[in-house]
């Protein structure tokens, strides 16, 4: 009997292996539009830290499907969805135990915008903290601007807080250095830092907590690996075009 259930165990074990391996092997992977980060093109999502995620499935073989979504949403079907992963996140506190982590992918810093060329600079966030800020729904940037006491109005899409703060519906926009002016330039509108976080931002891939530890680890490696073989420099380049 003994010698009959090694045998079993012996025979489901390479289909648990095969198994494991192919649900392992393709993730959903959830941002929003926050470009030159990630974004839409022509229908497809691309993306500084699009193209370098992808580049890391390539070099594993794995299969990853991208997906645009709202930002809060991005973070629900990663918390609920065993394939899943969001990204360009911040690693924050609270989310630290929520998700698996990939990264730092990239790096950026918190800034106060005003389409305004002479509007006065503040030394810190604080020095602001009379003004009506457009920030964003679900967000670390903006969690962290309301620990330095801005008066924040919350919005679901990145878009809709650049027309505000056109029609001067709010008076600055709380963004990341990068990003912020990125996105603005691609809708041709001019916006200026007036304030700067002290602190610096790193942006990270968060997946569901029961993607297999060894995918999470071998992306983080061969992660590594990209940062010292010039895959990252050349997409970084692509982008600075």
């Amino acid at each position: 009997m003994r010698n009959a259930l090694i045998l079993m165990v012996g025979l489901l074990w390479p289909c648990y292996t095969i198994a494991q391996t192919t649900q392992s092997s393709f993730l959903r992977i959830y941002t929003e539009e926050y470009a030159p980060w990630n974004f839409t093109r022509e229908d497809e999502v691309t993306g500084l830290n699009t193209e370098l995620i992808q580049q890391l499935l390539d070099k594993l073989s794995l299969r990853g499907r991208f997906e645009i979504v709202p930002w809060g949403r991005a973070q629900l079907f990663t918390q609920t969805q065993a394939d899943s992963c969001f990204f360009s996140a911040v690693r924050s506190a609270e989310r630290e135990k929520l998700y698996q982590w990939v990264g730092p992918l990239s790096r950026e810093y918190v800034q106060l915008f005003s389409t305004d060329p002479a509007h006065p600079k503040f030394n810190q966030f604080a020095d602001a903290a009379e003004l009506l800020i457009g920030g964003q729904t679900a967000d670390a940037y903006t969690d962290y601007g309301m620990e330095q006491g801005l008066k924040i109005e919350r919005i679901a899409e990145i878009p809709v807080n650049l027309a505000m703060l056109q029609l001067k519906r709010i008076d600055l926009w709380l963004a990341g250095s990068v990003g912020g002016p990125y996105i603005a330039a691609q809708k041709g509108i001019r916006i200026y830092p007036v304030a700067s976080s002290a602190d610096v931002f790193e942006l990270w891939m968060a997946c569901n907590l029961q993607v297999p530890e060894a995918v999470i680890d071998n992306l983080n490696r061969t992660l590594q690996l990209s940062k010292q073989d010039g895959t990252l420099d050349a997409i970084m380049q692509r982008y600075q075009e």
